[in-house]
């Protein structure tokens, strides 16, 4: 049994160099309290019927929450996910094709001060 895909998009993303200096997480967000680390949270949200032998597509939410305080440096991760997603959206057998899904949204403020961006990834998928 394959894992599943937002397993495998984290492990893309770390394979890659994308969370280099974030702690990643799966599922949910767990804060540590120290408000000087930064995350990288992947979860699945949803996507097309699953079926055998029929490709299907995978949505994937990834949050990336900064630092207090570090705004430009979570900015920086940003844009540089959604950069190298574009630039090889057939990155290996295990993800099949993935997109970026919406843009980079407007980021929100936790009641701490961190920026966090949600950003959205379909995956399509299928042996």
């Amino acid at each position: 049994m394959n894992p599943p895909m937002h397993t495998r998009v984290r492990d893309l993303f770390v394979d890659a160099g994308l969370t280099a200096g974030f702690l990643t997480q799966l599922l949910v967000w767990n804060d540590t309290g120290k408000l000087t680390d930064k995350f990288i949270v992947f979860r699945p949200n949803g996507g097309s019927a699953v079926r055998n032998d029929l490709g299907s597509e995978y949505y994937v939410m990834v949050d990336v929450i900064g630092a207090k305080g570090g705004n430009g440096a979570v900015d920086v991760a940003v844009q540089s996910i959604i950069d190298t997603v574009q630039q090889n959206p057939m990155p290996n057998d295990c993800i099949g094709h993935i997109e970026n899904v919406g843009g980079i949204p407007a980021p929100v403020l936790t009641a701490e001060g961190r920026l966090v961006y949600r950003l959205l990834f379909a995956c399509l998928y299928g042996e």
